[in-house]
């Protein structure tokens, strides 16, 4: 897919009922807006986030039952980034999340996989 499609397709994807969804961002862009204080949210399961994760992010797993009330303690006012292991679980979260109220999500759709493809710091459990 080329970039203008690529870029035409996002910006279509990203419109629901008239009302921007969230922003799909690079890893570059994580780390970018990571250094200007917002917060990353990794919603993998605890297992994926045990075997690996970026240096401080707060976990949240998607598929528990709790997943909606722990994520709005963190602020739904606030800019927040989400990710996930490639993509799947932060898209359905980002539209969940901006239906709920967030004003701000970012998401990084490469995920931990693309993180750890490309060789940058990873901690682990």
């Amino acid at each position: 897919m080329n970039k203008t499609i690529y870029f035409l397709f996002v910006m279509v994807s990203c419109t629901i009922s008239g009302q921007q969804s969230s922003e799909v961002i690079s890893a570059e862009k994580l780390i970018e807006l990571k250094s200007e204080g917002i917060k990353v949210i990794d919603i993998r399961t605890k297992g994926e986030y045990d075997q690996g994760h970026i240096p401080g992010v707060i976990h949240i797993d998607f598929l528990g039952d709790d997943f909606l009330e722990k994520i709005r303690k963190e602020g739904a006012s606030e800019p927040i980034i989400i990710h996930c292991a490639s993509g799947g679980r932060s898209a359905k979260a980002a539209k969940i999340l901006k239906e709920d109220g967030f004003e701000r999500v970012y998401d990084y759709s490469g995920g931990f996989k693309e993180w750890s493809s490309k060789g940058l710091e990873i901690e682990r459990e």
